[in-house]
């Protein structure tokens, strides 16, 4: 492995520890689950939820009424800020340290992964910024929710792609980037499903959870081995040859 790969692994590695930091930030927002309804069994949150209305009504059931309203959209703009500002810049300098670490491998599959990743990106602000328009307006008008419903499909669907082809040039990286690029591939096919029905959300959070995860982990092996495992084991062996 490269000095250049190896830097690489480590910015994403950074910018995958930044993502969970975040992640869980999202969960101590005071109030983030105030007026959130029985969100049936999936237990997606109010976050995931406002992003899958369909219509007022649904805005109207998630924000409910006074005195919880208030604080409750408080607590989604502090969200919604964050995920602009910090979530989306963090998890697209993630996926793509990781497609430029993969370069070597398939130059025309990172450029893809890469704007895909970019586009993803580009579709979360968009998301945000209908969200807070329905904010601004409360329930919001169905012109409105029908301008976020394909953002919102269209962010889940790219990313899916990006981690896709991470998972395809992670295997072509041998050693553990088999095992790693197959969860990772994996995770990216899941995180696709919310484009068949809104009833698979569950399966693209899961998804992108795996897929992420997976890619932190072999980020954080990447970073701090300097070589191939492959190429590490064969020379002990050759080592432990006996010269003649």
């Amino acid at each position: 492995m490269s000095d250049t790969e190896r830097s690489w692994w480590w910015r994403c590695a950074g910018a995958g520890l930044i993502v969970i930091g975040i992640s869980l930030y999202f969960g101590m927002i005071p109030n983030i689950e105030g007026c959130a309804p029985d969100l049936d069994a999936s237990n997606l949150g109010s976050i995931i939820a406002f992003e899958l209305v369909r219509n007022p009504a649904d805005v109207a059931a998630l924000f409910g009424t006074a005195p919880c309203t208030e604080p409750f959209v408080v607590a989604m703009r502090h969200a919604t800020w964050v995920d602009a500002l910090l979530f989306i810049p963090a998890y697209s300098a993630f996926l793509i340290c990781a497609l430029l670490a993969l370069r070597g491998y398939g130059r025309s599959l990172a450029s893809v992964g890469i704007a895909a990743v970019a586009a993803a990106a580009i579709f979360d602000q968009i998301e945000g910024f209908w969200l807070f328009m329905i904010m601004d307006g409360l329930p919001g008008s169905q012109g409105e929710i029908n301008w976020l419903i394909p953002a919102v499909r269209a962010k889940f669907t790219l990313l899916g792609i990006g981690a896709i082809a991470i998972g395809v040039l992670l295997t072509r990286h041998r050693g553990m980037g088999y095992v790693f690029g197959a969860l990772v591939a994996l995770g990216g096919v899941g995180t696709m499903a919310l484009i068949i029905r809104d009833e698979y959300v569950s399966v693209t959070i899961q998804g992108s959870a795996i897929s992420w995860l997976a890619l932190f982990v072999v980020a954080f092996l990447y970073a701090i081995i300097r070589m191939n495992p492959r190429a590490l084991v064969a020379d002990v062996q050759s080592a432990e040859e006996p010269t003649e």
